[in-house]
């Protein structure tokens, strides 16, 4: 039974983190969907200089316009062991085309707003394939598992 359990990930860190017109926007987020809140970040160049650091938000968010680095690590810290990275490379930071861009925003709160729209939307989409990723034998063996953990203690209630 022990073999066919797969591994642990409920607090695995995942981390969704894009540099795209020149707007740096972070995502961490727990296995269980869960977001990464308040946790210590830091982004650094592929100079080794420190480009931005300090907390997710509540929803595990954080963005900054503002002229971003072509390559960067995104680190982030959750505390207790839980850590994730991310890097992202020159190819992936890019510049979207004026054509396939709606009109730009009037200020950076519509901007924001703008970022936090389609974060949530991709974040949804992984969510749900996630769910169906989940597998339905853990849970028949979980399952099982609790009833034999009842039924062992019936039978050491009933010996006492």
């Amino acid at each position: 039974m022990i073999g066919l359990t797969s591994n642990a990930s409920a607090h695995k860190l995942n981390i969704l983190g894009f540099a795209e017109n020149d707007t740096l926007s972070i995502n961490a987020y727990f296995a269980d969907g869960s977001p990464c809140q308040e946790c210590a970040f830091q982004v650094i160049g592929s100079d080794g200089k420190v480009f931005a650091e300090g907390r997710l938000d509540k929803k595990g968010e954080f963005f900054q316009a503002g002229k971003t680095p072509a390559e960067m690590t995104i680190i982030v810290d959750a505390g207790a062991g839980h850590r994730g990275e991310e890097k992202i490379t020159a190819a992936e930071t890019s510049e979207v085309k004026a054509e396939d861009e709606p009109a730009a925003p009037a200020d950076n709160t519509q901007l924001r707003q703008m970022i936090r729209e389609e974060l949530s939307k991709q974040t949804a989409e992984l969510k749900a394939e996630m769910d169906k990723g989940k597998s339905r034998l853990d849970k028949i063996i979980a399952g099982i598992g609790y009833i034999l953990g009842i039924f062992g203690i019936a039978v050491l209630v009933r010996k006492r």
